[in-house]
């Protein structure tokens, strides 16, 4: 039994919860549950079929609050900002100080809590210091370093680790219905996050951007210099709009290479793509250890520079120049 269960089943629980854990590995989903499990009319809380839990589940539920980052103030503004602000603390603020209207608890969920600003950050360890009755705060965090340190004093702090991939898969057939040869690519794909392989088997337009996306990273490996460094260039100025996205292409462009490595040491049960793998076997075949290691290397080389505000052109420009590795006259 987890702690927090053990809490529920108690009645011993804290004001204020930190979920921390990787991106999409199902910190939200374990928010909308404690939720539930706090309203829930029936006995085995939560049930998920009654109606305070379908309103829940659904989004529609008046004393369940989700504070997300708001919308950028122009195109200019970098999405990374930290851009939860003050008006909307303020305006959680107001809530919190009215009585539940349906359930027997008030739950405010604040998604990404690391990019709030400094004004909404201060303003929030305040209602924290003084939490109003039948009120539970949940944060949610990838990176609780960017949080301030009174913040974190006030919060039990729970992590939500990464999930093997045999129990993604196996819950993606058992709850989600998905068929096992689906489930299978979508728990590799996942790297253990559950919480995008279930939104995964919603949308098919994530599998369909990862496809595009890993052919024209692929495609890379053919191109001359002058197309490397124009895909450079494009890509310096997407990091500058977003850098989450930017550093997703670079993350699966550095599975591709993963695959290849472990296909050429015979690891053909660990790889990832499964469903390219003949791709991933003609080119296996291409390329040596050595210019594979190498790849690795230059594409974990520049996530780091570009995590340290290296000047971003500059860093993928020199990736480019790295990905034209010798190909393999004969196996290394």
């Amino acid at each position: 039994m987890s702690s927090l269960e053990r809490s529920l089943l108690e009645g011993r629980l804290s004001h204020a919860y930190l979920f921390v854990g990787p991106q999409h590995v199902g910190k939200m989903t374990l928010a909308i549950n404690l939720a539930q499990a706090l309203n829930c009319v029936s006995e085995d809380k939560p049930c998920g079929q009654c109606h305070s839990c379908r309103r829940i589940a659904s989004g529609n539920h008046p004393d369940i609050r989700i504070v997300r980052r708001a919308e950028a103030l122009d195109s200019e503004e970098p999405s990374q900002s930290k851009n939860i602000r003050i008006d909307q603390i303020r305006e959680l603020q107001h809530s919190v100080n009215l009585k539940p209207y349906e359930g027997g608890w008030r739950v405010i969920i604040i998604d990404e809590t690391e990019f709030m600003n400094e004004e909404a950050a201060n303003a929030l360890l305040k209602t924290l210091e003084e939490p109003p009755d039948s009120t539970i705060f949940v944060l949610i965090a990838s990176d609780e370093g960017s949080l301030l340190p009174t913040i974190l004093s006030r919060c039990q702090r729970l992590e939500v680790p990464l999930l093997p991939i045999q129990t993604v898969r196996q819950a993606l057939v058992d709850k989600w219905g998905t068929p096992p040869e689906r489930a299978d690519l979508l728990a590799r794909l996942s790297h253990g996050a559950i919480g995008w392989a279930i939104s995964a088997t919603r949308d098919d337009n994530m599998l369909e951007e990862r496809s595009q996306n890993l052919e024209s990273l692929i495609a890379l490996t053919g191109s001359d210099i002058t197309e490397r460094f124009e895909f450079a260039a494009d890509l310096a100025i997407q990091f500058g709009k977003n850098r989450a996205l930017v550093r997703a292409r670079l993350e699966l462009w550095l599975t591709w290479w993963r695959d290849l490595l472990l296909l050429k040491n015979g690891c053909t049960k660990f790889v990832t793509n499964i469903d390219r793998q003949d791709i991933l076997e003609q080119q296996a075949g291409k390329y040596s250890l050595n210019s594979i290691r190498g790849i690795i290397k230059s594409i974990q080389e520049t996530m780091q520079h570009l995590e340290q505000n290296a000047n971003p052109r500059l860093a993928l420009e020199v990736l480019m120049l790295n990905i034209n590795v010798e190909r393999e006259k004969s196996y290394a």
